[in-house]
């Protein structure tokens, strides 16, 4: 009866009414998030078997093609192209664990050292209107990775992670960039460096705490999150993590023996 009705409308000069899409059937979660991702990536395969790897996040009114060209034209090497793979060791996607719309970095992650839980030391260079200490408490609650904060004059503590952080003008192109070298999967000490762009990041609170939660995350391990309620997302500026994150943290930083 169903054909039938439908080539009745055909001969009548009708359309037959196609089902609506179903939205919760439909719609892959890692496609959406991958839609949030305008980050561009820098990936160097060195000589001695480690990786290094830059993200960038382009600035409002620069589109990732842009960054990308305007990297290349700065002569450096390894910018990657529109859609990264896990197997140069990122993703658009992210790596496991992956939580709702959250993921991790692929082949980055922090060793446990004498400790049950990664400690990792953000050593502060930025001016005042950085908030770099209220994004670290933010971070601090998360669990599996202990995050603290300090004053770069007072050094990093010996038997610990540390990633110094930094502030200037870095030209027009990119609101933050989060740096860093791998071996093994593990992160290279010495070799995370996060910078946050004065030049073109809004001099607000809001943004700038955003800015700086964001470029923390990715140095803590985690890779973009397609939702807005993060400030792993791109290009928003929510200025606190999410759930999600958090989770993910958790998965990548088992407690000893778990």
């Amino acid at each position: 009866m169903v054909a039938l009705a439908g080539l009745m409308l055909m001969l009548m000069g009708l359309t037959v009414p196609q089902a609506a899409a179903d939205p919760l059937r439909d719609t892959d979660p890692k496609a959406a998030a991958a839609q949030h991702d305008e980050a561009v990536y820098v990936v160097q395969e060195r000589a001695d078997g480690t990786v290094y790897t830059a993200i960038y996040e382009p600035a409002a009114g620069v589109t990732s093609d842009e960054l990308r060209a305007s990297l290349r034209r700065q002569g450096i090497r390894g910018v990657q192209d529109a859609e990264p793979t896990a197997a140069a060791g990122i993703g658009t996607l992210g790596c496991s664990p992956i939580v709702g719309t959250a993921s991790a970095l692929c082949g980055a992650k922090w060793s446990y050292g004498a400790y049950n839980d990664p400690q990792v030391y953000f050593l502060d260079h930025t001016s005042d209107s950085w908030p770099v200490s209220d994004a670290q408490v933010d971070w601090y609650q998360a669990p599996g990775i202990d995050a603290y904060y300090r004053w770069y004059t007072a050094g990093c503590p010996s038997g610990r992670h540390c990633v110094h952080t930094y502030s200037g003008s870095y030209g027009t192109d990119w609101y933050g960039q989060t740096s860093y070298t791998t071996s093994g999967g593990y992160f290279v000490d010495g070799s995370v460096v996060v910078r946050l762009n004065d030049q073109v990041t809004p001099n607000t609170y809001a943004a700038r705490r955003s800015v700086a939660c964001h470029e923390m995350g990715h140095a803590l391990g985690l890779d973009h999150n397609g939702s807005t309620n993060s400030c792993m997302s791109v290009p928003e500026f929510p200025q606190h993590p999410s759930s999600q994150d958090f989770s993910v943290l958790n998965l990548l930083y088992p407690k000893p023996g778990t």
